[in-house]
């Protein structure tokens, strides 16, 4: 029976071949009924379609037939290696409880099974329902973050600088995503695209040297005050609106320079994180050395006029990141609006 069925299913394709191939000729029907004839004609064309139709119909079905089969094996495996893993989960438990409880051997009903697996089951609902909330949060404090970069000016080459020397080492968002599927796709993105962000934000410096000022000039193109040439001002320009003339670093960090500058008089350079730098020139006095540590309560020195290209006193502040200019205001006054953002969440 077997080798008939073989020998049947080898012969199809030729079958099916001549069928499709084949070149039908007009045939007549003859059909008796109370001794009277009927002829029924059908024509090679019609018999041509009703062949091929019947070849393609089988086709169809046996694709049909095949996909499904298929498709149930897939499911099969699928729910065979699910249910090892919950035996596994399950092998897990028990030899965690047995090692908690000093017992050789720990038995659970059917109950029991039932009733732990909707545990782990809502308690998992509930992880994904948390993750969920939170990644609409991260979500809206990246948009934010990002309105609030663009604000300050800072070019795509300058972020990249910032992100470049950023530190290296503790929390590894890779390493943690790999070993969570709750973290893949949108939501590693989204927290990859948060860190990045905060690293740049956060190395930007928020305070003034100057607690309440003025700006006598601004950071930008400019007619020179001594030369009257147009040019471009790296800097910002300020006085003290309240008598204290006191100069503080915007951002702790270690003096790299604090000498006096032919133009710029009286300078300090305090070197931060992230590539970014902070000068302060034309200072009345100089009141640390190279390699001192400062934070933003210590004193580089007092406003004052000294270098050949001051016109009068006042604080000369420049922030670099990279060597490049950036402009002290914007920069300052973003790293200052996050902050709060910040400390109005906690």
């Amino acid at each position: 029976m077997t080798r008939r069925f073989f020998s049947a299913l080898r012969l199809l394709p030729g079958l099916v071949s001549n069928g499709w191939v084949r070149q039908y000729e007009d045939a007549r029907i003859i059909l008796e009924q109370n001794g009277d004839l009927h002829y029924l004609n059908i024509s090679g064309r019609m018999q041509r379609i009703l062949v091929r139709g019947g070849i393609l119909a089988m086709g169809a079905m046996l694709v049909a037939i095949t996909v499904l089969l298929v498709t149930s094996v897939s499911l099969m495996l699928s729910r065979a290696k699910l249910e090892r893993s919950h035996e596994e989960v399950y092998r897990a438990l028990l030899s965690s409880a047995s090692d908690s409880e000093g017992m050789d051997q720990l038995s659970m009903s059917d109950e029991q099974m039932v009733s732990l697996a909707q545990t782990i089951r809502d308690r998992d609902m509930s992880i994904r329902r948390f993750v969920d909330t939170s990644m609409v949060a991260v979500s809206q404090e990246n948009v934010t973050m990002k309105s609030q970069l663009d604000a300050s000016g800072l070019t795509e080459k300058i972020v990249k600088i910032i992100q470049q020397n950023a530190a290296n080492g503790g929390f590894n968002l890779e390493d943690d995503v790999k070993s969570n599927p709750l973290l893949r796709g949108k939501v590693a993105d989204e927290l990859s695209t948060n860190r990045g962000l905060r690293e740049v934000l956060y190395a930007l410096p928020s305070v003034m040297p100057v607690p309440n000022y003025s700006v006598t000039s601004d950071f930008g193109v400019r007619r020179h005050p001594i030369s009257g040439q147009t040019h471009f001002h790296t800097g910002l320009d300020m006085l003290s609106q309240t008598g204290d003339e006191k100069v503080h670093p915007v951002k702790p960090g270690v003096v790299v320079l604090a000498q006096f500058h032919t133009q710029y008089g009286n300078t300090v350079v305090i070197r931060h994180t992230n590539g970014v730098e902070s000068l302060y020139a034309h200072l009345a006095n100089i009141e640390v050395k190279l390699g001192d540590k400062v934070t933003n309560e210590s004193v580089l020195g007092n406003i004052g006029s000294t270098g050949s290209s001051s016109t009068g006193k006042h604080l000369h502040l420049e922030i670099l990141i990279g060597g490049y200019p950036v402009n002290p205001q914007k920069v300052i006054r973003t790293a200052q609006y996050v902050q709060q953002i910040q400390n109005q969440q906690r």
